[in-house]
């Protein structure tokens, strides 16, 4: 996946996923979280920190290193990182899941807007890909990269996501009220990238380090 000089992505692919519906053990998401962190430490060492700890904030978010912004992402058999320096990204979100589609009742609660007409089209001119997935990924993304710059969660239906197929891109809006520690130049427009790799697919949003500053 293409991402800015100055950011590293590291993954790990272990054994492939189980069966559609079902639910991963405690022991193996633990070595999944392990596997994630020991990738954002090859990611850090590769940008030169070396033996840093990635303690989880209070909102569940990974804690990274003075100097350093980050995401990770496990589900079954894959496991990723992306690390970058304050100078280039102010946030980052990365997500990975398995490729196959969300149950209905689950996507149910994620679309808003267009995004289900989006769906049907996309279905029709893309049928090899599990369009409701990749929805599900970009919005985890985006709100991993959203939650460090407001210290907010918000559900996935204050996030507007226009897929673009033929690019492996995406252009996404949070829009949420605004919170009261958030200022007006807090980006809400979001761009990322998505690809499907292997037997999972992966999306990820950089937010430049200008842009928390220019709005």
């Amino acid at each position: 996946m293409q991402v800015p000089s100055g950011v590293v992505v590291s993954a790990s692919v272990g054994t492939a996923p189980g069966p559609f519906g079902a639910r991963p053990t405690q022991a193996l998401r633990s070595t999944e979280s392990r596997s994630a962190r020991d990738c954002a430490r090859a990611a850090l060492a590769t940008l030169g920190q070396r033996s840093a700890d990635i303690p989880t904030g209070e909102g569940g978010q990974p804690v990274w290193p003075t100097g350093f912004v980050g995401s990770l992402s496990h589900c079954p058999g894959f496991t990723i990182a992306a690390v970058g320096r304050v100078g280039v990204a102010s946030a980052i979100g990365i997500d990975v899941e398995v490729h196959r589609p969300v149950r209905p009742a689950v996507a149910a609660t994620i679309v808003c807007g267009s995004e289900a007409s989006m769906l049907t089209r996309l279905a029709s001119s893309h049928p090899a890909v599990a369009w409701s997935a990749v929805l599900w990924s970009v919005k985890e993304s985006v709100f991993k990269a959203w939650y460090p710059l407001t210290g907010r969660w918000v559900d996935y239906t204050a996030c507007e996501v226009v897929i673009h197929p033929d690019r492996g891109s995406f252009d996404a809006r949070v829009v949420a009220p605004a919170g009261p520690t958030e200022c007006s130049t807090m980006p809400r427009a979001f761009a990322g990238r998505w690809s499907v790799v292997g037997t999972h697919l992966c999306s990820v949003v950089i937010v430049p380090a200008s842009q928390r500053q220019d709005g």
